[in-house]
């Protein structure tokens, strides 16, 4: 008689862990993690909860299986989540940048049940969804200083975050950011390389559209299905991924690294910073150093 198979969960990351923040709750478990390694990074991962991770910096491919099932995806500023439904396999290799930061949110079994008529099956990777990530920036910034409202904030984002993976576990492919009606992914590369060699210039609705060779309003539409976000977002994310790796990587001045993102002053570039990582570029700094 064959044995019965017993559960089999693993949690391996390569590269070192730089700082950790852990945060609880009944419905949640919140983990913000720095990492540092290059250029390659093994990962194997199978966990018991419906698990969503938040790559907001230094991820950019990942080569690996999914239960047995090859796939290889390319992250972006613009397309940086992942979904995996409790018990999925992950194991492969990401690329990744000297340094790395990311959120994990682990969300109980129980609450998954309990909220759901239906069961999340299908993983999703590197998609974009503005509403998550802005979830997901407000709840890291309280996770960082949990005081005794915290768990009722975290059950709120908690069943709003479920809305969100069950209506895209509903659609058709939602591991890929492109939808149908959308931009091809060789005119999304094009934008992608535009607006990089570009991220200290002012990038106007209408050069981003010459890129695509679209009309901007044809361009507008197609872009928002594609990415799932709008282009003054995509490109501001861009900025703040490139401040990222000049303040971690440079001994440049935060003004300067403001300017040469493309930011109009320091006080500006400040406020968006604070705003998509939950923290100051200073003590962004500090922590890549630390």
């Amino acid at each position: 008689m064959e044995e019965a198979r017993t559960e089999r969960y693993v949690r391996q990351v390569g590269g070192e862990l730089v700082s950790s923040v852990i945060a609880r709750s009944k419905p949640i478990r919140v983990e913000l993690l720095s990492r540092t390694s290059r250029p390659r990074m093994n990962w194997h991962f199978r966990q018991p909860e419906l698990t969503l991770f938040w790559f907001r910096n230094g991820c950019s491919q990942l080569r690996a299986t999914i239960n047995g099932r090859p796939v290889e995806s390319e992250f972006s500023e613009a397309a940086n989540l992942a979904l995996f439904p409790a018990g999925t396999e992950i194991e492969g290799e990401w690329s990744v940048g000297p340094a790395f930061d990311y959120v994990v949110v682990f969300l109980d079994p129980k609450f998954v049940q309990s909220r759901l008529n239906g069961v999340i099956e299908r993983p999703a990777l590197a998609f974009g969804h503005d509403q998550l990530c802005r979830g997901l920036a407000e709840l890291s910034q309280e996770a960082t200083a949990p005081d005794n409202l915290f768990d009722l904030f975290a059950e709120g984002w908690a069943s709003q975050a479920l809305a969100h993976i069950a209506r895209l576990s509903r659609s058709a492919e939602p591991a890929k950011p492109l939808s149908r009606g959308g931009l091809p992914a060789l005119k999304l590369r094009r934008i992608e390389e535009f607006v990089r060699a570009n991220l200290g210039e002012t990038i106007s609705l209408s050069a981003l559209s010459d890129v695509a060779g679209l009309s901007k309003r044809h361009f507008l539409r197609a872009f928002q299905e594609s990415t799932g976000t709008s282009p003054h977002r995509y490109v501001l994310d861009l900025r703040i991924d490139q401040a990222k790796r000049r303040l971690g990587e440079t001994d440049d001045s935060v003004t300067s690294i403001a300017l040469a993102s493309g930011f109009s002053h320091a006080q500006h570039f400040s406020s968006a910073f604070r705003q998509a990582t939950g923290m100051s570029p200073s003590l962004f700094r500090q922590q890549c150093r630390a």
